[in-house]
């Protein structure tokens, strides 16, 4: 079993810069311990922006959800919201989820 991490938050920069932001920040996640990829989201009519992670397990998850980046995150910007869920991945590969 798999394990996703969620994380949402809010931005007032534009979207262009919040994306540009991102293409620099995207080299630090090479190195995340059981990191497989990330999504990153955005939506400019909310102002808020995020990413999805998918994780070899959810005891790296959690260590993700509890370390350096997504305190740093916390302290950067407002409403940051982080939530840790597991994946049901038989059901994930019958709807073509990359697990």
């Amino acid at each position: 079993m798999h394990a996703i991490v969620h994380i949402n938050f809010t931005f007032s920069e534009s979207e262009e810069e919040l994306m540009s932001h991102s293409c620099e920040a995207a080299p630090r996640f090479l190195g995340v311990d059981g990191l497989k990829w990330k999504i990153w989201l955005v939506n400019d009519d909310t102002k808020t922006a995020g990413g999805i992670y998918l994780f070899e397990n959810r005891e790296k998850a959690e260590a993700y959800a509890a370390g350096e980046l997504v305190t740093h995150l916390k302290n950067v910007r407002e409403g940051v919201e982080v939530r840790v869920f597991d994946t049901i991945d038989e059901a994930g590969k019958v709807t073509g989820a990359p697990v």
